[in-house]
């Protein structure tokens, strides 16, 4: 009797913990939604050698390098380079028959859709140096999953125009105002080169117009060290005029056309202009300048920001001077850059009466 008294009690407790673990598996699953999460990577490569091919290959990369967790499964991953078809097109046809594929830093933006269990927004990284905790500590930092992703690259040879991974930037969004449009501005930048021959260069002209605009927008993009909260962004450069310095030194005036959330709304009846200020005596401007460096516009998500950031500005003057330099040395070595030598470190700008 006492052995039947024994077994009945070991029954009796299996079966309640049967049901436990029913409940608690119940429960969990509840708990598993849908979410989305927007991530954008900087990489060292070759863009124009990538086919839609390429780029799906790289979607299985980013989901072996994240790797799979207990709480949280990544079911799709698209990679959004929706830049104009058009302008795309255009840029191609004017490359040069001798232009050989160069490499220099581009950035694509992946849209993740992942299942999670106890997600509250947390984004898809641990924190590396971000300005928050995140929830589930067993997701990789930005850093491991780079290392990772370059891994693969080399141990699969993939060589479709991607040579390694700079930098992730977890990103989140931000609150959205009214866009201001129609914003203007001057810009003032001190060359050396040969003025005489850019200016009877209607595709080198084009083409520095086309630099000056994307030396802002790429820098002022979501990234891991700035957000702006303004959300400004350069719709057009324009060349107006030129005060020659020397034989080979030459100042050239540019019209700005941008737009902006939140510029005109200063108390005292002033507005914000296009550069941002550092925010205090150490911030000496973004060094790293792993942005991207094509020619056509890059579609970034509307109102987002790295969640790493911790540096709530735009871009200055200090800045844009480096993208611009980069950009323009990457446009030598493209064929389409032969005249500018070299860009001061200093200009200046001014806001035109709105």
């Amino acid at each position: 009797m006492c052995f039947i008294n024994q077994t009945f009690r070991l029954i009796f407790i299996a079966s309640f913990a049967f049901v436990d673990f029913t409940i608690a598996k119940t429960l969990r699953s509840l708990q598993e939604t849908q979410h989305t999460a927007r991530v954008s990577l900087n990489f060292f490569g070759a863009p124009d050698l990538l086919s839609e091919e390429d780029i799906n290959e790289l979607s299985n990369v980013f989901k072996e390098a994240y790797g799979t967790y207990e709480d949280l499964t990544i079911q799709d991953v698209h990679i959004d380079d929706s830049t104009a078809s058009r302008r795309r097109l255009l840029l191609n046809n004017e490359r040069r028959l001798d232009d050989a594929p160069l490499q220099f830093d581009f950035t694509f933006f992946f849209l993740i859709n992942f299942q999670c269990n106890g997600c509250n927004n947390d984004g898809l990284y641990q924190n590396d140096g971000s300005r928050r905790r995140l929830a589930a500590d067993k997701r990789p930092k930005r850093s491991t999953f780079t290392k990772r992703f370059n891994k693969l690259l080399r141990r699969q040879g993939l060589d479709f125009g991607v040579s390694s991974l700079n930098l992730v930037s977890d990103l989140e969004t931000e609150q959205c105002m009214k866009k201001e449009a129609d914003l203007s501005e001057k810009i003032e930048i001190k060359f050396k080169g040969n003025y005489d021959a850019l200016i009877n260069d209607r595709r080198e002209m084009a083409s520095l117009e086309r630099a000056v605009k994307k030396s802002y927008n790429t820098m002022n993009a979501p990234n891991p060290s700035t957000c702006d909260l303004l959300f400004r962004k350069v719709v057009s450069a324009r060349y107006r005029s030129v005060t020659i310095i020397s034989e080979d030194t030459f100042i050239m005036i540019f019209s700005i056309q941008y737009d902006c959330q939140g510029c005109r709304t200063l108390s005292n009846g002033e507005r914000r202009g296009l550069f941002g200020r550092p925010v205090d005596e150490f911030d000496n401007g973004r060094e790293d300048l792993n942005v991207d460096l094509r020619e056509v516009d890059l579609k970034e998500p509307t109102c987002v920001c790295g969640r790493e950031a911790d540096l709530y500005r735009g871009t200055t003057r200090t800045e844009y001077i480096r993208a611009l330099r980069k950009i323009l040395d990457v446009r030598s070595d493209q064929g389409k850059n032969s005249y500018i030598t070299g860009v001061s470190r200093t200009f200046s700008s001014s806001m035109a009466s709105s």
